[in-house]
């Protein structure tokens, strides 16, 4: 299983195991001609391809590093524990609230 980016979109290659993964996902589509899944560009959605084991590709490596140089970011509602939480922690807190339509939009 690999994956590129093909403009706003990321192109999933041999992903016959994910593919019902992949149809959770918002906005995805099977090209039959490239044979191939397509979801929106995101790095939310770069970093769950990478989680279901799919090889990432250059351009798809490079939405985590740019992820890595911005600011700190801010729970967007107060979390609910006592210790000071790490960084990658308030990203994926703040992307489950957004998913769930609590904090925003996706």
């Amino acid at each position: 299983m690999n994956a590129v980016r093909d403009g706003n979109h990321i192109r999933i290659y041999n992903a016959f195991m994910i593919k019902e993964s992949i149809k959770e996902i918002d906005g995805r589509f099977y090209d039959a001609d490239d044979k191939a899944w397509l979801v929106p560009f995101s790095k939310e959605n770069a970093a769950l391809l990478g989680l279901l084991g799919v090889t990432l590709g250059d351009g798809l490596m490079e939405a985590d590093d740019q992820q890595e140089q911005h600011e700190p970011e801010e729970p967007l509602i107060p979390m609910p524990i006592k210790a000071t939480p790490y960084q990658h922690q308030i990203r994926a807190y703040n992307f489950a609230l957004r998913l769930f339509g609590i904090g925003g939009a996706v």
